[in-house]
């Protein structure tokens, strides 16, 4: 998931140079630079502050059905209650005061706040995420998250609801933006193994998603956006680039509108590889991403 959040902010940077010379009178090329830059490291953070929770979900239970509830290393994960029968849960994951470095090469300080009524892995099962000073490549992060287990759908895939509230991030730098999601993830290979369980690398490169939903926000500079998949992104955790799919971008009230599609006609290559279409306003142009 790293890998692919990190080539859709390597994209949108690559958009804001056709984007910008679309009707300046409407957003200047240094205000579009920062919607788009801001929107995907939300889209970015919280994508990765989903697949934390789910991870110390599953990495929870097994901690209880083993009987192994202490963890001297950062991350710390504590439960309370500290039972496999009671629920709701509270599920602490405590990444230490100081900045660490994640299996996904991100830095993340501070907690994670989880309300959970089940384990991840049972259909119905809803979890909340809210954030105690907590900081993600130091951008602090705020709001509501939940993921909800809609069990497997009818080619047996597990199926989750993931959504944003009232999310604000605050860069580095002092910036606030705000962010709003609602995304399907279907988890459509590698969702019987689990690298927390088992310690396997392989079993994080098995997972392949497909990512569908809106999203929207509010730059720092006060443009508010949508961002939608038109359709399903394809994605597998230890791919470089999205294998397909398309993404939308849009600034209604601003005429401004942006699509990145990942497998175009034109590729001819391997399902992995670096190829895109980007269009503005009905004109394409073929960009190989680095």
């Amino acid at each position: 998931m790293r890998n692919t959040l990190l080539v859709v902010l390597g994209l949108l940077i690559l958009l804001i140079t056709a984007c910008k010379e679309v009707d300046k009178r409407t957003i200047t090329s240094d205000e579009a630079t920062v919607l788009v830059m801001e929107a995907a490291t939300a889209y970015s953070i919280y994508t990765s502050t989903q697949e934390e929770g789910t991870s110390a979900g599953f990495q929870s239970e097994g901690m209880l059905k083993s009987a192994t509830t202490t963890n001297e290393n950062y991350p710390q994960i504590s439960i309370e209650p500290l039972d496999l029968t009671t629920w709701p849960k509270t599920i602490t994951v405590d990444y230490g005061p100081e900045n660490i470095l994640g299996l996904d090469n991100h830095e993340r300080r501070g907690k994670l706040i989880i309300t959970a009524d089940n384990f991840p892995g049972v259909s119905g099962a809803e979890w909340e995420i809210t954030f105690d000073d907590f900081y993600h490549d130091d951008y602090k992060v705020e709001g509501v998250q939940t993921i909800a287990y809609s069990g497997p759908n009818a080619s047996e895939h597990p199926v989750y609801t993931c959504t944003v509230s009232d999310g604000v991030i605050t860069s580095p730098n002092g910036e606030r933006f705000y962010f709003e999601q609602q995304t399907q993830r279907e988890w459509i290979s590698g969702y019987d193994t689990h690298m927390v369980t088992s310690g396997e690398t392989s079993d994080f490169c098995d997972d392949n998603f497909q990512i569908t939903g809106t999203h929207s926000g509010t730059s720092s500079d006060g443009y508010a956006y949508t961002m939608s998949t038109t359709s399903p992104l394809l994605i597998s955790n230890c791919c470089r680039w999205i294998k397909e799919g398309v993404l939308y971008i849009g600034l209604e009230d601003y005429d401004l509108s942006c699509e990145i599609d990942y497998r175009p006609a034109t590729d001819t290559g391997d399902d992995c590889n670096n190829l895109v279409s980007v269009t503005v306003f009905g004109e394409s142009v073929a960009v190989n991403l680095p």
